[in-house]
């Protein structure tokens, strides 16, 4: 049976830590911070936030087979993810740390993984790699979030780490049982993981190259064995679920500016995702175009020196272009995260290149990487310490919430801005409101004038609040203030209730 100790990644035996060599501890330590840092904002325990609710409200108040279904407010997720969302709700609760434990567990899980790839790489470019993704902001944040990208990262981690053995025993036939599970495992990623197929795809392509490589019939046979359970899983997922979501104009347009132009537009394109890369998708404050040196060095570095492994990092994220050019995935944002783990070891193995340079010297190659890899960490550590200070909370709504309830008065008309919507519909109930108790706003951000009838329905009412939650804005246009600014033309505000460290806003106005 294959295991991790015949691909040359040590698994210390902590009863002997003091045995340890400095390098393990160090990789060690860095995996014990970047779970602290992963359990701050767990216990932070923010609202949910819009996205959050909108799927939250589908899981609390559907069952099993009516998740199957079109999702409310045109919710994805995979159906696997939402039936263990459906199964922590049912066993622990309805409230947010039951909601985000299916991340949080996942993203812990995540890290340990990662620190298990990492040692393929060379020192000190491997616990380089592992302390990026340890502090990633991005990484972080989607731990804590109840929706399934960090799910995908780890989704992404177990196939690389079930199947890089495989491919390492390419030139030499496998014993079938030694394929049962990573290949059930690529079956199940299939439901848990949309970008799983990306991963999945790549694998069976570098597999089936290297047994037509080395022509061998129980490794051909085994290679399209796999395959073809691969495609039979993806087919009844594609067929039952994802068709939805890849030809539902809702979504295509959503994500229309991530999809790769092949027109005049690509270059401009290009540039933008670049720029959008680290901040967004590998959540590190490092300048885009150091880190996208580093990436492409650390590629070609790894490709001379690991081929099966610079495989599978880069060609997922080659094929997800390829998605992207044919409008079937959108490259941007979270929808990337699965390709973190991939471009931070890549980003990693580039901290190694410039001691290349000075290989003569073993001394001093180690420790020109060494203070590069620490250079960058440093410079992004003062972002992992404040979020670890100061956890988000910009649409922290309870209090707003528990104010609204204690401040309202019989006859009292409460209007709620519409982005706000999908969190006080997962709320009401919990501070006894019931949705009927709200006046909801339409969504007029196209036709700002539109909203004048909607507040001009409410004069003559002497007690009207008005909740804002994730506002709509773009360049000077704020819809908080273009409310602002004619509520107060057609009445006078009697109260301001604000919730520091958060972006919700709550509203009294006299309209008489």
């Amino acid at each position: 049976m294959l295991t991790l100790d015949k691909m040359n990644l040590p698994l210390p035996n902590l009863r002997s830590w003091a045995g340890l060599s400095i390098h393990t501890k160090l990789g060690l330590a860095i995996v014990l911070i970047g779970l602290i840092l992963r359990l701050r904002p767990y216990l932070a325990n923010r609202s949910l936030w819009l996205d959050e609710a909108m799927l939250a409200v589908n899981i609390v108040n559907r069952s099993y087979l009516e998740l199957t279904r079109w999702l409310d407010y045109d919710q994805q997720a995979p159906i696997g993810f939402l039936w263990l969302q459906k199964t922590a709700v049912l066993l622990f609760g309805d409230h947010e740390f039951a909601l985000r434990l299916v991340p949080f567990l996942a993203g812990c899980l995540a890290l340990v993984l990662m620190y298990r790839l990492t040692r393929l790489l060379p020192p000190p470019s491997d616990n380089a790699a592992l302390a990026f993704f340890a502090l990633s902001d991005t990484l972080i944040y989607y731990t804590s979030e109840a929706k399934q990208y960090i799910v995908d990262v780890l989704v992404a981690l177990g196939l690389l780490w079930a199947f890089l053995p495989v491919l390492r025993r390419s030139t030499t036939d496998l014993p079938w049982r030694d394929l049962i599970w990573p290949a059930l495992l690529g079956a199940l990623a299939i439901w848990f993981s949309h970008p799983a197929v990306f991963t999945l795809s790549a694998l069976g392509l570098i597999w089936l190259a290297q047994a037509l490589a080395h022509p061998s019939r129980p490794t051909l046979l085994q290679s399209l064995a796999v395959g073809g359970l691969w495609l039979t899983s993806f087919g009844f997922f594609y067929l039952l679920f994802l068709h939805r979501s890849v030809t539902a104009d809702v979504l295509t347009d959503y994500w229309d500016e991530a999809f790769l132009p092949l027109s005049a537009r690509l270059r401009p394109w290009l540039l933008q995702t670049a720029q959008a890369l680290f901040p967004f998708t590998l959540g590190l404050d490092l300048p885009p175009w150091l880190g996208l040196l580093l990436i492409l060095a650390g590629g070609a570095c790894l490709v001379r020196r690991d081929r099966a492994l610079a495989a599978l990092l880069i060609l997922p994220i080659l094929l997800s272009l390829v998605a992207s050019a044919l409008r079937a995935y959108p490259f941007a944002g979270r929808m990337l995260l699965f390709t973190a783990p991939a471009m931070l070891i890549l980003l990693g193995e580039g901290t190694y290149v410039p001691g290349l340079l000075l290989r003569r010297s073993p001394a001093a190659s180690f420790w020109t990487s060494s203070l590069l890899a620490v250079a960058l960490i440093a410079f992004h550590t003062p972002s992992a310490v404040q979020a670890f200070l100061a956890p988000k909370m910009s649409e922290h709504i309870r209090p707003a919430l528990a104010y609204l309830r204690d401040h309202r008065r019989p006859g009292d008309r409460i209007y709620i801005y519409y982005w706000a919507e999908p969190a006080v519909r997962y709320y009401a109930p919990k501070f006894g409101f019931q949705m009927a108790d709200f006046i909801l706003g339409n969504d007029h951000h196209r036709r700002p004038e539109a909203y004048h009838v909607e507040l001009n329905a409410l004069r003559g009412h002497p007690r009207v609040w008005f909740l804002f939650s994730h506002v709509y804005e773009q360049g000077d246009y704020n819809e908080r203030k273009y409310f602002l600014d004619y509520l107060n033309q057609i009445g006078k505000r009697r109260l301001q209730a604000r919730f520091p460290g958060t972006s919700v806003y709550l509203y009294l106005y006299d309209l008489r």
